[in-house]
């Protein structure tokens, strides 16, 4: 017999898929984009497959409509398709590769971000509240109907009027974190809101580092300020993020640097002495390797496009 809840989902997913065709259709946007819907929530689109794309993915919920997708972090590779989604729980340097998707059915994808306060102010009114867990960076969850349901009529009010937007858009918010508690990664989720004594700590070290990664690496301090030994702080942030410190550290100079390349009026050597690099030499071939073009590659391109 068929599975009524399968059933659902299925349904769920399709109207979802042809609302966010529709919305890009009524707004001519063709061909791969990456475009804002609503505040904090957009919508991508691809119809080829692609070479891995560096980035720093943050706390959010990334929603396959159509098509697959796969995120290379370290070594490890996490693949997911339509009617899956990836949850980011911390900010984590990875490459995100279309792995399926083409003109006659491109791949489409729906990114909403998450905000942890909000998840917390729902995780503390819910009386059956799950648990939160120790979780690595990623998982992979299976979208339920009702989270799809809720994913809907958000992206059905992103064609809305602007006061609709304005006024529904926080109570449609505080539905999707619900959802995503109820759910069966709840636990992963209540840990982004709420992490655990260890993992709140291994995040003020993510954050020391992200915001002074154009200092050199000190590791020492690092595991000092997460309250851990340094073998034990290696190993605890490997398991979270799937990268090293040096790792973490290097991709995120690295990503700055891209950044600046792609703004235009910076040469090679600058942007790697702005990001910390005290060889122009090292940073091209740490540069090529992580994103496969050499950084004059990029200072190209964005010639290009001016």
């Amino acid at each position: 017999m068929p599975d009524p809840a399968a059933s659902e989902s299925h349904a769920l997913l399709t109207a979802l898929r042809q609302q966010a065709q529709h919305w890009l259709a009524t707004r001519a946007i063709s061909g791969d984009t990456l475009r804002e819907a609503l505040p904090g929530i957009w919508l991508a689109r691809s119809g080829r497959e692609r070479v891995p794309s560096a980035a720093l993915y943050r706390p959010a919920l990334g929603a396959v409509l159509q098509g697959a997708k796969q995120v290379l972090a370290g070594d490890r590779v996490i693949d997911y398709r339509a009617g899956e989604a990836l949850l980011t729980r911390l900010p984590v340097p990875a490459r995100g590769v279309v792995a399926a998707g083409n003109r006659s059915a491109p791949f489409i994808g729906l990114v909403i971000e998450l905000d942890p306060p909000l998840l917390r102010d729902v995780l503390t009114q819910m009386r059956s509240a799950p648990a939160a867990r120790e979780v690595t960076a990623f998982s992979v969850v299976s979208l339920q109907a009702a989270v799809l349901d809720c994913l809907l009529r958000l992206l059905r009010l992103a064609d809305d009027n602007e006061d609709a937007r304005r006024l529904l858009l926080p109570a449609l918010q505080r539905e999707l974190a619900l959802r995503l508690l109820q759910g069966p990664e709840g636990a992963a989720v209540a840990a982004l809101a709420q992490p655990p004594p260890e993992a709140r700590r291994l995040g003020t070290a993510l954050r020391t580092l992200q915001r002074d990664f154009r200092q050199p690496l000190d590791v020492t301090a690092l595991a000092k300020r997460a309250g851990m030994s340094s073998s034990q702080f290696y190993r605890r942030f490997r398991e979270a993020t799937a990268l090293s410190p040096l790792q973490y550290h290097k991709q995120l100079r690295l990503l700055e640097a891209r950044r600046l390349l792609q703004q235009g009026g910076t040469s090679v050597a600058s942007a790697a002495f702005a990001v910390g690099y005290e060889s122009a030499s090292q940073f091209s071939r740490e540069y090529s390797r992580l994103f496969g073009q050499p950084p004059r590659h990029t200072v190209a391109v964005s010639r290009e496009r001016r």
